[in-house]
């Protein structure tokens, strides 16, 4: 995010949640929410208090209350990708519900709701003829095989570390190379591909996702960063420094067999695609 959009956001009223723009970040919104909190605060003084101090209204208290709404969703989403990630790394169901302060059944639903919108998400991009993004439908019945696990049953971490799993993909087809430059040279009305411009001739083992939340529980897609092992903190960095809340992980067996070349990012809108990728989409990697 620019200084620009930093001063924006600062002259902002916010009123109601919706005003919040998508991927304001966290921290500005805390930031935010201090400044009418603080004014709120000072009327607790006394009226003959003897320094100068600004007092609250009522656009304080709706702003505060406006945040905490926005805040709230923010924290909120992607709870389930950190229960899968937890399962999938060793967590039991009651280490799982213990976090969230709920029972294991309340948890396994919440897993299956969630499992549920990505098949959803999946299957909208199929009947959009766009390359799809969630859960097909192996990952899908593996999301909910783990629902069956005991509440204390501890498997072994099922997914080894990002950093260890640099040679868990194929090399990258040339058909494929030259079909994601041509798709970088020529922006769909659907989707646009970019690259995010380090150079690696490894195939991407991890689709790093960027997203915001809301509208609904699913929140709102806006593109990926296809990247190899090494490429990992590159491409998550690219992704919250752009603003959106990330999500790295593993890629499917059918991506890693025939990999996407790292840093080639597919972004939703040209808004996404500018953020996430080099200004010269076209360029040969």
């Amino acid at each position: 995010m620019t200084t620009d959009e930093h001063a924006r956001w600062n002259a902002l009223g916010v009123r109601e949640p919706g005003q919040v723009p998508a991927a304001t970040p966290l921290a500005w919104q805390v930031e935010k929410h201090t400044v009418h909190a603080d004014r709120l605060m000072n009327n607790l003084l006394p009226a003959n208090f003897p320094h100068e101090v600004e007092r609250g209204t009522a656009g304080d208290a709706l702003a505060v209350l406006a945040l905490r709404e926005s805040i709230r969703r923010d924290v909120e989403h992607g709870r389930g990708t950190r229960v899968h990630e937890a399962l999938l790394l060793g967590a039991s169901w009651s280490e799982v519900a213990c976090a969230l302060d709920v029972e294991p059944d309340g948890a396994r639903e919440l897993l299956r709701t969630w499992a549920q919108g990505q098949r959803d998400v999946w299957l909208r991009n199929e009947a959009e003829g766009i390359r799809p993004f969630g859960l097909d439908a192996a990952a899908h019945a593996a999301v909910l095989a783990l629902c069956e696990r005991s509440d204390d049953e501890t498997p072994a971490p099922a997914v080894a570390p990002a950093e260890e799993r640099h040679d868990d993909t194929e090399p990258v087809k040339e058909s494929t190379r030259r079909y994601a430059e041509e798709l970088r040279s020529n922006p769909g009305t659907a989707s646009a591909d970019g690259h995010a411009g380090w150079e690696c001739s490894a195939g991407a083992s991890l689709i790093v996702e960027a997203s915001t939340p809301g509208p609904g529980k699913l929140g709102t897609h806006h593109g990926v960063i296809y990247s190899c092992a090494g490429h990992r903190a590159a491409a998550v960095e690219r992704v919250t420094g752009a603003g959106y809340e990330v999500d790295p992980r593993p890629a499917l067996l059918g991506h890693r067999w025939n990999p996407w070349p790292c840093g080639h990012v597919t972004a939703c809108d040209a808004a996404s695609l500018g953020a996430l990728s080099q200004q010269e989409t076209g360029a040969q990697r």
